[in-house]
C-alpha cells in the first residue's frame, strides 16, 4: 500500500516536472510560442467540434426520447382503455 502511495507521488512529481519543461520549451523561444499558440488554437477548435456534435448529437437523442415516451404513454392509454373494456 505504502509503495502504491510513493509510486503516485513520484509520478506526480515527475508528471509536473515534465509539464514545466513543456511549457519553459514553448514560452522560451519564438517558434515554441508559435508552437504554443498553435496548439492552443488546435485544441480550442477540436473542444468546439465536440461540443458542436455533441450538442447534435444530444438534441437528437432528446427528441427520440420524446417520442419513445409520446409512444410509450400513448400505449399505456390504450392498454388501460382495454382494460377497462373488459373488466
Amino acid at each position: 500500500m505504502e509503495d502504491n502511495k510513493n509510486s503516485k507521488i513520484a509520478f506526480a512529481i515527475l508528471a509536473g516536472v515534465a509539464a514545466g519543461a513543456a511549457t519553459w520549451y514553448f514560452m522560451s523561444t519564438e517558434n515554441g510560442k508559435h508552437n504554443w499558440v498553435t496548439l492552443i488554437n488546435t485544441v480550442k477548435d477540436i473542444t468546439d467540434k465536440l461540443i458542436e456534435s455533441g450538442s447534435d448529437g444530444g438534441s437528437f437523442l432528446a427528441s427520440a426520447g420524446k417520442e419513445a415516451s409520446e409512444y410509450i404513454g400513448n400505449r399505456a392509454s390504450g392498454l388501460m382503455e382495454d382494460v377497462k373494456k373488459y373488466s
